[in-house]
C-alpha cells in the first residue's frame, strides 16, 4: 500500500509514543526526524506544511523523518514542553540531541536540518536550496 503523504500525522497518544517517544527524553534514534508543531487557522503553518511534503518526498526521504502534530494534540501528550508561537519545529538527531525554532525563515530551517547531520560545511543546505 503506497502511503498518500511523506509527512506523518500524529494524531494519538500511542502513535505518539511509538514515533517519538518524548521530547523530554534525548532519545537514540533510528533516523533524525524533524517535527512541525502547527495550528489551524495560521497561515504561517499553512505556508510550511508545503515544503516539508517536498523535503520528505525528495532528497530528505531516506535520510529524515517528517512528523507533524497539531498544537493542542501536543500540549496534551508533551505539557512541560513550553511552545511560544506556532509553526514550531523541533529537530532530533539520531543521537539524542534536540533544538526548535519558531517560524517559517528559510535560513533557520536548513541550519536545523543540516544539525540533523553535523554538518558544518553546509552539504545539506545545498540541498534544501535545490528545493527554491
Amino acid at each position: 500500500m503506497k502511503e498518500t503523504t511523506t509527512v506523518i500525522e500524529i494524531k494519538t497518544r500511542q502513535a505518539f509514543r511509538a514515533e517519538l517517544g518524548s521530547l523530554e527524553v534525548p532519545l537514540i534514534r533510528p533516523r533524525p526526524a524533524m517535527v512541525l508543531v502547527y495550528s489551524r487557522h495560521c497561515p504561517s503553518c499553512e505556508q510550511i506544511k508545503p515544503l516539508l511534503e517536498t523535503l520528505a518526498a525528495g532528497p530528505y526521504r531516506e535520510r529524515v523523518v517528517f512528523y507533524q502534530i497539531s498544537y493542542p494534540i501536543f500540549k496534551l501528550f508533551q505539557p512541560e514542553i513550553k511552545v511560544e508561537y506556532v509553526p514550531a519545529l523541533f529537530f532530533l538527531d539520531a543521537h539524542g540531541t534536540q533544538s526548535h525554532m519558531y517560524g517559517t525563515k528559510k535560513d533557520e530551517i536548513k541550519t536545523g536540518l543540516d544539525s540533523l547531520f553535523f554538518v558544518s560545511n553546509g552539504v545539506f543546505s545545498e540541498i534544501y536550496d535545490s528545493l527554491h
